[in-house]
């Protein structure tokens, strides 16, 4: 019921999505992330992929809370595409919540092997994707990046560190 909830609200935020007439609210990060960590939670565990959540702070930030889910989302999901693809041992995606002078940060990362060099500059780029043609639009992360910094006045990267990927939203 909460996936189907999630995905109700995902239409109505695309539809609103232009409308100059969107409110910005003051919300908390970690309440916005564990609620997107909650939806996404046993399918992983179905999929035996381990995400972990970690917070050294709760920021709060002004923006649209839903918005920033859907980021959050979308970032996911792409993490558990890749890891399902590469199938590492120990597949794991590991959430962090920080707060860097003065900004709400939140890193997302996997061990999925990373992002190859070659399309890392390219990976919020309009309908780039390394998804076949059933499995990816290549707008996620392009719509996640004009969110967050369009939309939010915040910063949204992606590296490759350690064993994986790593994006890190800044707001």
């Amino acid at each position: 019921m909460g996936l189907i909830n999630q995905m109700s609200q995902t239409i109505d935020d695309f539809r609103n999505f232009f409308k100059p007439d969107k409110e910005k609210v003051d919300f908390a990060v970690h309440e916005v992330v564990a609620r997107t960590v909650a939806l996404v939670e046993d399918g992983f565990k179905y999929q035996q992929i381990e995400i972990a959540l970690e917070a050294s702070a709760n920021p709060v930030i002004h923006g649209f809370p839903n918005e920033y889910c859907q980021v959050l989302l979308n970032i996911l999901m792409n993490a558990r595409d890749a890891l399902l693809e590469r199938r590492p041992e120990e597949a794991l995606v590991t959430v962090t919540i920080s707060k860097e002078a003065g900004r709400a940060v939140v890193t997302i990362s996997d061990n999925a092997g990373g992002i190859p060099g070659e399309i890392l500059p390219r990976i919020f780029e309009p309908y780039f994707t390394t998804k076949g043609p059933d499995k990816g639009t290549g707008v996620g992360l392009f719509m996640s990046k004009i969110i967050i910094e369009n939309n939010m006045g915040g910063r949204l990267a992606a590296s490759n560190q350690g064993e994986g990927a790593q994006f890190r939203v800044e707001v």
